[in-house]
């Protein structure tokens, strides 16, 4: 069973570190381009980054002229994220997911490897993507990202999820748009990437290579 580390102590003990995952702003800044663009999502479109750590992506959306505004159970992740990235048009609050209200919907919903998706319960339950789309505005734009690699073996910190876990997770959604990409394909490909060929190519090489990518989902 995959352990749900999804505790605001340990991701305050866990952001201390600063850019606690190594993001790379050149590596991401195409990747988050090429979803914008592929999605239509429009400058001055209200982005929720859910389970924003650090603030990284919603810098990155408010860079691409969203009102991006992250949420976070972490209070040291929060601070962090204010320090770094809080200006005009981007701005952080401490809040649960799974709890929290707000007085207006957004246009678009980002979640990345969200610690409340990380568990072999994943395909058969969506309550937590049913909570979530309760923000989302009529039309509007979720955005589903699960980093996975393929051929990993079964690790006791974080469920490696398949394209046919997400396929099941999010089958009562007859428009869910489904991919399997790495940063090196958006950098390369931009918002071409989002094909059919390119997430067989891009599972045919973590298979081989071990590599991981990041499972999408878009619902729109």
């Amino acid at each position: 069973m995959a352990i749900q580390s999804g505790t605001a102590d340990f991701y305050n003990k866990t952001y201390l570190r600063h850019n606690h995952f190594r993001y790379q702003a050149w590596l991401y800044a195409p990747y988050i381009s090429s979803l914008i663009a592929f999605c239509g999502l429009k400058i001055g479109d209200s982005v929720l980054d859910v389970g924003c750590g650090q603030g990284f992506f919603s810098y990155l959306f408010g860079k691409q002229g969203m009102k991006a505004h992250g949420i976070d159970i972490s209070e040291t992740g929060i601070v962090t994220a204010k320090n770094l990235y809080e200006r005009s048009g981007i701005s952080f609050s401490v809040a649960d997911s799974q709890t929290v209200t707000f007085s207006e919907k957004f246009d678009c919903i980002f979640v990345r490897s969200c610690s409340l998706y990380n568990t072999n319960l994943f395909p058969l339950q969506n309550e937590t993507t049913k909570n979530l789309l309760k923000h989302l505005k009529r039309g509007g734009t979720f955005i589903f990202v699960y980093n996975s690699s393929l051929s990993s073996k079964p690790s006791p910190k974080w469920r490696y999820h398949s394209l046919e876990d997400v396929k099941q997770h999010f089958s009562c959604y007859p428009n869910a748009q489904i991919f399997f990409l790495n940063r090196i394909t958006t950098f390369l490909l931009r918002s071409r990437s989002f094909t059919r060929w390119t997430t067989r190519m891009n599972m045919i090489l973590s298979k081989l290579s071990g590599a991981g990518g990041d499972l999408i989902c878009i619902l729109r």
